[in-house]
């Protein structure tokens, strides 16, 4: 009855009102009439039948599901779902929804308002209604009752003489106004009609037809029962520290005050972390760490959709790789880093990198994970055979440039860069065809097969000589053809391009340091145009041509490059060291003209359970060496404490390297809060408030303080200044206390704050040393509140810094 006339429609309701069978009695003298109105009642059965089966069929319901967020009651949520098969003039199937809600008789007079909506204007108004039904709050009054008054707003069947028609508004932030029906979001580039023959729809402008086409409606953001703490240690050994880490713990809200937009569409958490290790220096990872978040939000802005996972990891590597083309456009092209970034999105993670870097998952039970391991290292095999093709060497382990004057014999002609280098013609170029046979009779005594020794030996001088003779036939062919080109394309190759002072010779411009380069640019374009004119004879004659051509197009971004005069030498400087990593972000002078170094970022994804916890562990440089089995043994104590599980992986990494760092990120289910904030036990309330009661919403707490020399502050309720001198030293020391704490008990909590906090609580006598007592909202740095309102009770806290130092903060009640 009620389900067939549903999912017939309007139209099929019509059809089966005409085939109700009709009483009729065939009398003999009434024949032909009879026989003629029954004709005609066939006539009309099969008429129907046929209009029947090109009547679009429609379908009307509720659908329950579970809510994806867990909340305390746990109920039921309801929608209302519709769908039509719609048969003309192609036959396709539309299916929309209406909005969640807590009670069936809500969906169930949703339902019914999209079926009014199809029978007054079809598709269009079924998906306008859909919209405006997200805004909809039914009052018991509309769900028991049947007047249409109550479904003003919502149907529109044709505008009314007198009526006002009310403008639809889009789901989340960023709509600017494209025009009187129009909204438009800039980043992503669609449009939202709200009014007009379109209106409800969401819309983009083909890029070739300049036509409208519909698209999905946005993505509704869901937030997912998933909490992640991180941080960032490092411990510096000799010279500077050479990591940087980024925490971006809430990305709409940074989104929302750093780049003044809206990140409206995305899951939640939404957090964004990276662990950048400067080679080299530390300017490559400073600025990349920097920058960060300016190359990662307005990406994820520009899709308003639902996120696919590819593309998550597409976006993350393509900030990588914008990120790197702006430091090699920068004073800092020289400097370079290792990276490796983590998006969490909802309970989506994905991970990116390159260079020295590693990410691990641990797990409870103490199994581990490797997600991601980047290609880095130059002693591989098929790593070095690379970088030795590409004109570089490997020399204690790090990665240079190789320069063919610091060998001898076939070891120098092998490491040659071109065939100039290989005959070692002096500065000037070869005079005519006599001098290059000349240095070719020199050379061929030194490095043919018969003098060489037993053994690889031979080989290396095989492969010397061949190239030898190769050199001398390219030298012969392009003296024979131009003499003047040939010494011209022997000038540029010899160029120390990277240098400043060697771009403005080959160039003919002003050498001086600038930060303004804008008109010395054009003048170095000019000139570089100039000097590949003067090199097209040799194209055919050599693959050196192209080697030339990319060095005049270095050049002229060598001047192009700003840099101040006291910058120069120190950038300059970084071209004698190597590279203990054959992919990197940075490094100009190892990629271009020819890449020895790479970098190309390599990434994965991985979904966070909801129902049980993990830890991430980022590793780059020699904690990226680090085994997993020593990852989860060292920190088994520590699954709640990244800060100290990553300080514990830079203290157990190879010692002789200069500067290492790590970042632990622990994903957590989360809890009510609220219950954190509850009164505690009586018996600690002897440091309440002036009335002697807790104060409503605080926690009661002690600590242990380590202080340091670098601190800026006075502090009044220091014990002392602390022995630490380095903010590091500090932190140490406080591990060492957490990790005799977690194995030893809370027993040991006096003891050791007596003996070794920095802060006057400690001088309190008995069971109170330490104690800060109950602590509200407002009362302490946000570091340090944060921290103390997440704790479970009798928890030890993860190494805190504050103005006064470093804290370890045990919540009592």
């Amino acid at each position: 009855g009620e389900g067939v006339r549903n999912r017939l429609g309007p139209a099929g309701r019509g059809a089966m009102q005409q085939t109700v069978p009709v009483s009729r009695k065939l009398c003999g003298s009434h024949r032909a009439a009879n026989q003629a109105l029954s004709q005609h009642i066939q006539a009309s059965q099969d008429a129907a039948a046929a209009s029947y089966s090109q009547q679009d069929i429609v379908h009307i319901g509720v659908e329950s599901e579970e809510s994806d967020i867990i909340t305390d009651d746990s109920r039921e949520k309801y929608r209302a779902v519709f769908s039509v098969l719609i048969t003309k003039p192609t036959c396709r199937e539309v299916a929309v929804k209406g909005p969640e809600r807590d009670a069936k008789a809500e969906a169930t007079k949703d339902s019914e308002v999209l079926g009014k909506a199809y029978q007054l204007e079809g598709e269009p108004g079924v998906k306008r209604v859909a919209q405006r039904l997200e805004r909809k709050r039914w009052t018991l009054a509309e769900l028991a009752g049947s007047n249409d008054a109550a479904l003003e707003g919502l149907l529109v069947s044709g505008p009314v003489v007198g009526v006002k028609q009310e403008k639809l508004i889009p789901p989340g932030e960023g709509w600017t106004r494209f025009s009187d029906e129009m909204l438009w979001d800039l980043r992503s580039q669609v449009y939202f009609a709200q009014l007009g023959a379109r209106m409800g729809q969401y819309l983009m402008k083909d890029a070739t037809t300049k036509e409208w086409k519909e698209v999905d409606r946005p993505h509704s953001s869901v937030e997912f029962p998933i909490t992640a703490r991180a941080a960032g240690a490092s411990v510096v050994r000799r010279g500077a520290k050479l990591e940087r880490t980024v925490l971006l713990s809430e990305l709409p809200k940074i989104a929302r005050l750093a780049l003044k937009f809206p990140l409206s569409f995305v899951d939640s958490p939404a957090c964004a972390f990276a662990l950048f290790q400067g080679m080299r220096s530390a300017e490559a990872a400073d600025w990349c760490a920097k920058n960060f978040h300016t190359k990662l939000i307005p990406p994820l802005a520009t899709k308003i959709h639902a996120w696919e996972t590819r593309e998550l990891q597409d976006a993350l590597g393509g900030v990588l790789r914008e990120l790197d083309a702006e430091l090699l456009r920068s004073s800092h092209a020289f400097s370079a880093c290792s990276a490796v970034v983590a998006l969490l999105l909802g309970d989506r993670l994905v991970i990116s990198g390159v260079g020295q870097v590693r990410a691990v998952l641990l797990f409870e039970d103490g199994s581990t994970r490797q997600v991601l391991a980047c290609t880095n290292d130059p002693q591989d095999s098929s790593e070095r055979e690379r970088i030795e093709a590409a004109g570089g060497l490997l020399h204690a382990g790090l990665v240079h440039r190789s320069v063919p004057e610091a060998a001898c014999g076939a070891q120098r002609i092998l490491q040659a860069r071109h065939a100039f280098e290989v005959l070692q013609v002096e500065p000037g170029g070869p005079a005519d065809e006599k001098s290059v046979r000349s240095a070719y009779r020199k050379l061929a005594l030194r490095v043919h097969p018969d003098k060489a020794n037993a053994g690889a030996e031979v080989q290396a001088f095989n492969k010397a000589f061949a190239r030898l003779d190769d050199a001398k036939e390219v030298l012969e062919a392009m003296l024979a053809k131009d003499p003047d080109a040939c010494r011209e394309l022997h000038k540029v190759l010899r160029t120390e391009v990277h240098l400043r002072a060697g771009a403005a010779e080959l160039l003919g411009v002003d050498r001086a340091a600038s930060t303004d380069t804008e008109l010395l640019s054009e003048e170095a374009e000019k000139a570089a145009k100039a000097q590949k004119g003067k090199l097209s004879k040799m194209e055919s004659f050599t693959k050196e041509h192209g080697q030339a051509v990319a060095i005049c197009q270095e050049a002229v971004e060598t001047m192009r490059r700003p840099n101040s005069t006291e910058a120069l030498p120190r950038q300059e400087a970084l071209l004698r060291v190597g590279l203990p990593s054959s992919r990197a972000m940075g490094a100009r002078d190892l990629r271009y003209p020819s890449g020895i170094v790479q970098m190309e970022p390599q990434g994965t994804s991985w979904h966070v359970p909801s129902d049980k916890r993990c830890r991430l562990a980022l590793l780059v440089g020699a904690t990226a060496s680090l085994p997993d089995a020593q990852l989860v043994a060292s920190t088994v104590k520590l699954k709640r404490q990244p800060k100290a599980a990553a300080l514990r992986w830079c203290l157990d990494a190879d010692p002789s390297a200069a500067s290492v760092g790590a970042a632990c990120i622990g994903f957590e289910i989360r809890k009510n809060d609220k219950r954190r904030e509850d009164a505690g036990p009586a018996a600690k309330k002897q440091r309440s408030g002036p009335s002697g009661q807790q104060k409503v919403g605080s926690v009661f707490l002690r600590h242990i303080l380590f202080r340091h020399q670098q601190l800026r502050s006075q502090d009044p309720s220091a014990r002392r200044e602390g022995a630490a001198k380095w903010p590091q030293e500090a932190e140490a020391a406080a591990l060492d206390v957490l990790e005799r704490l977690l194995a030893g008990g809370p027993t040991l909590f006096g003891k050791l704050c007596r003996e070794l906090s920095d802060c006057q609580t400690a001088d309190q006598p008995g069971q109170l040393a330490g104690h800060l007592g109950w602590v509200g909202r407002g009362e302490q740095e946000q570091a340090m509140e944060d921290v103390a309102f997440s704790l479970d009770m009798n928890e030890f806290s993860d190494l805190v810094t504050t103005s006064r130092g470093v804290h370890i903060i045990q919540r009592l009640g």
